[in-house]
């Protein structure tokens, strides 16, 4: 499960441990499930993209069918604001050299996306939780 949370124009997601999801709806902080995808960029970074599982619209559809395609290819996902959606536009066969995947466990992924980051909200005495439970004064 994930929160998100806005921070000026960045927003950011938060993993939830299990026995943190009551106390964050206690507080009106909703829990969504979410998939993770892991990217590679053309010049070698890496980086996720929560699919949030309990969105049903072309937005969230075509996000992820565009991460899908970029299992095989390189591609290029652009939003596309009158049809709502995103579109995946497939590089140039041999554009790009073959992307290099991180040897990179689920858990280590996990790890360095969000628990090295501060982002794994895990007791009441996370920063974030004390913010929004107006604890953090």
């Amino acid at each position: 499960m994930l929160v998100q949370n806005e921070e000026g124009m960045e927003k950011h997601f938060y993993a939830v441990d299990t026995e943190m999801e009551v106390p964050l709806r206690g507080i009106g902080i909703a829990c969504v499930l979410h998939k993770i995808y892991l990217i590679v960029t053309p010049r070698g970074a890496t980086r996720i993209i929560p699919i949030n599982c309990e969105i049903d619209n072309e937005w969230t559809r075509t996000k992820e069918i565009s991460l899908l395609d970029g299992r095989g290819q390189w591609v290029r996902i652009y939003s596309d604001k009158e049809n709502t959606s995103y579109k995946v536009y497939p590089a140039v066969p041999g554009r790009f050299a073959d992307p290099i995947w991180p040897d990179l466990s689920p858990a280590k992924i996990f790890r360095l996306a969000f628990r090295d980051k501060g982002r794994l909200i895990d007791s009441p005495e996370h920063p974030l939780f004390k913010k929004w439970d107006a604890r953090d004064r």
